[in-house]
């Protein structure tokens, strides 16, 4: 057993009170889960306004697209960090950006809204995010405020949690926006604070659901691919703006650029014209209505380690007593044993994956695994085949040079980091969150074809995919950029000019 006896008990406690919340909710919450971009799940009642006392003028439309295939950088967005207070004009506060409200004409809402923040944030320091030696997520003080929450990175996906034809055959196919949110704080001196805290924010765009592939699946979900397509849309026309120079008068190119900070938001002349337009498409698509999932990255207080995942799922109203309206529970990690919710990883502890994964990732893609109302019945981990990053912690840091070590960690990084393989459903988020830097210390890699140098984690305590790290032992910011999330972006590119979804 990984847990010790005093992390048995605190997980009998936690166990005691999500229990029956579990149980009862399990089903909606997985099936929510099917549309989960990657590493979350999916769907929520509709949120109270906010006070705005009228409509905000239409945003501008974006130039009609060109039919020039889409690139990395088009895809997905990579924010460049603040370093001081001037950079936030830079960046998109998630409080900011705000939708009609379907209730009342005259009001708009938050796209984050506010019952859904609440909800975001006692999850995250729930005891379902305990692991290991009582380890439990405590958020700053200053992560309590919405407003302090920034877009630090974002991605457009036209089908999650993959798009090979038998990923879509087993889960259906879910597009969305995803974005990667950071709190950023300002300091006493005037300067700014970012956190190595990190949630992920997911916007479907559904047309409903088809029956389940496999009995005790859930079911699977259906494309509005029109939506989509106008989503689509709008991000290439950002492109052609900013390339005719239509942002500061500064003509950038974006194509066959590799994955990094995005080359429009990394040039003063074109940064604040730039995220503007960007925040007027995301308020021209997204809602509260349409925010379908959501997870949390976090630390426990004031230890420095473990880093811990957790993904949530939303429930309808009337399902559980302490959520009348419906909203979000914590969800089952699909590849623990049916019971856990929450992984984490530490380098101080002997154990540095806890719990433990048993992925499923060899296997033929099925829709079954340990988060279904069944549990670890679903997908019994004796059934299960596959590869995670777990091991590969226990060889050190040091380089290996042993051919069959060797072999067995190139086979584990190139499994976690193919996107037609590897997914949320057969793959735990530490394995997501690591192949890269684990190769980089133990294969010698310096590099990741299609990822910009600069942006490749720099040590091994960055467990960003995409977003800001920053370090405690180099006092420096960096935005990251990793292989898995490079190969979700090729996937998705492919998938988008293939189909001419970006197409006018």
């Amino acid at each position: 057993m990984i847990y010790s006896i005093k992390s048995k008990r605190a997980f009998a406690v936690r166990a005691l009170s999500l229990a029956a919340l579990l149980a009862t909710a399990s089903a909606f919450a997985v099936e929510a889960q099917a549309r989960h971009l990657r590493h979350a799940p999916a769907r929520h009642a509709r949120t109270a306004a906010t006070d705005s006392p009228a409509p905000a003028p239409a945003a501008p439309a974006t130039a009609a697209p060109s039919q020039a295939p889409l690139s990395a950088n088009d895809v997905s967005w990579l924010f460049p960090p603040p370093r001081n207070a001037a950079d936030l004009d830079k960046t998109i506060a998630i409080a900011d950006l705000t939708a009609p409200d379907p209730k009342d004409a005259t009001k708009r809402e938050a796209i984050w809204p506010a019952a859904v923040f609440a909800q975001f944030i006692a999850n995250a320091e729930s005891p379902a995010t305990g692991i290991g030696n009582d380890h439990r997520i405590s958020l700053p003080a200053g992560a309590h405020d919405v407003k302090s929450w920034r877009i630090a990175g974002l991605r457009i996906d036209p089908g999650a949690p993959g798009l090979t034809s038998d990923i879509i055959a087993q889960f259906g196919q879910s597009p969305q926006l995803r974005f990667i949110l950071q709190p950023v704080t300002r300091k006493a001196d005037g300067g700014v604070e970012v956190h190595d805290v990190a949630a992920h924010v997911i916007y479907t765009f559904s047309a409903g659901k088809d029956a389940p592939a496999e009995t005790g699946c859930s079911a699977r979900e259906k494309p509005d691919m029109e939506a989509f397509r106008k989503l689509a849309r709008d991000f290439a026309g950002l492109r052609d703006d900013l390339a005719a120079g239509k942002f500061g008068g500064a003509a950038i190119t974006t194509a066959g650029k590799p994955l990094g900070v995005h080359p429009g938001l990394a040039d003063n002349r074109t940064a604040k014209p730039l995220k503007d337009a960007l925040a007027a498409v995301l308020e021209r698509h997204l809602s509260g209505g349409k925010l379908n999932a959501m997870a949390v990255m976090g630390l426990p207080s004031p230890a420095p380690e473990p880093w811990i995942f957790m993904a949530m799922a939303p429930v309808p109203p009337g399902v559980v007593p302490s959520l009348p309206n419906g909203g979000f529970i914590p969800v089952r990690g699909p590849t623990l044993d049916g019971k856990q919710t929450a992984q984490g990883l530490s380098f101080v502890d002997d154990t540095h994956v806890m719990p433990t994964p048993a992925p499923n990732n060899l296997n033929p893609i099925t829709c079954k695994h340990a988060a279904l109302l069944a549990g670890e019945a679903a997908l019994p981990v004796a059934q299960r085949k596959g590869l995670a990053t777990a091991p590969l912690f226990q060889m050190g840091d040091a380089p290996v040079s042993d051919p069959k070590k060797v072999a067995t960690i190139q086979e584990t990084v190139d499994l976690v980091a193919d996107a037609d393989r590897s997914h949320f459903f057969n793959t735990d988020c530490v394995s997501c969150h690591t192949d890269t830097r684990r190769a980089m210390d133990l294969l010698k890699k310096t590099s990741v074809p299609g990822v910009d140098s600069a942006a490749l984690p720099k040590e091994k305590w960055n467990v960003r995919n995409f977003g800001w790290f920053p370090s405690f032992f180099r006092r420096t910011l960096e935005p990251t950029a990793t292989r898995r999330t490079a190969s979700e972006t090729e996937a998705v590119v492919k998938f988008i000019n293939a189909n001419g979804l970006a197409n006018p």
